[in-house]
């Protein structure tokens, strides 16, 4: 199982955007909805094994978290309005419940921020996506229910931050050029593909 947890320090946690003003309207959610792309969607499918958390932490109605499951989830497609969409739909969902609450299939909201993906992901091997950090190729990976922590066009809150330095998370980068979030989450969802092809072949 693969799980990455996006952090919006800015993006809204409430369905008040504008689908035709996306970047101007939400704080950047489009930044997180193309994490969700990059990490659940392969051509013609989603990955089942992997699920998403958008941390929203922008807005009156922060924080809150939308958990997307790839086992689960059904008609998700590739376009950002579309996901917009859907994001904006699950997000005028009533909340105060504590923990997940099921929104359609696949699709959770919880009020709270990390601290409501911490106690979800439960037992995991915490890894923070980190410019400059030993390369992903060279982590070996060995540990049980490997989590990617990464933020967005702003990186982490001083409070996230701590947070994870808190359950004693190992940094990784990417390569040597600075690269989009999204983009990110490509090139490790990469790495691991090709491990578990290699891992496959030896069996």
């Amino acid at each position: 199982m693969r799980r990455f947890v996006v952090v919006g320090q800015r993006a809204t946690a409430s369905p008040d955007f504008l689908l035709v003003d996306l970047p101007g309207t939400s704080g950047r959610l489009d930044v997180l909805l193309r994490c969700v792309r990059a990490a659940l969607l392969v051509s013609h499918g989603v990955r089942r094994d992997t699920v998403v958390y958008l941390v929203l932490l922008g807005g009156s109605r922060a924080p809150r978290t939308l958990r997307v499951e790839g086992e689960a989830v059904r008609f998700l497609r590739p376009d950002e309005r579309h996901l917009a969409k859907t994001v904006q739909k699950a997000l005028a969902t009533p909340s105060g419940s504590e923990g997940f609450v099921p929104i359609r299939a696949g699709i959770a909201l919880a009020d709270g921020g990390i601290e409501a993906v911490l106690a979800d992901l439960g037992p995991m091997t915490p890894y923070v996506l980190e410019e400059g950090a030993t390369d992903v190729r060279e982590v070996p990976f060995d540990a049980p229910a490997p989590v990617f922590f990464l933020g967005d066009h702003l990186g982490f809150d001083d409070v996230t931050r701590a947070r994870l330095a808190s359950v004693s998370a190992t940094a990784v980068g990417v390569g040597p050029v600075s690269v989009h979030a999204d983009d990110a989450v490509v090139i490790v969802c990469n790495e691991l593909d090709r491990r578990d092809a290699r891992d496959t072949q030896v069996t």
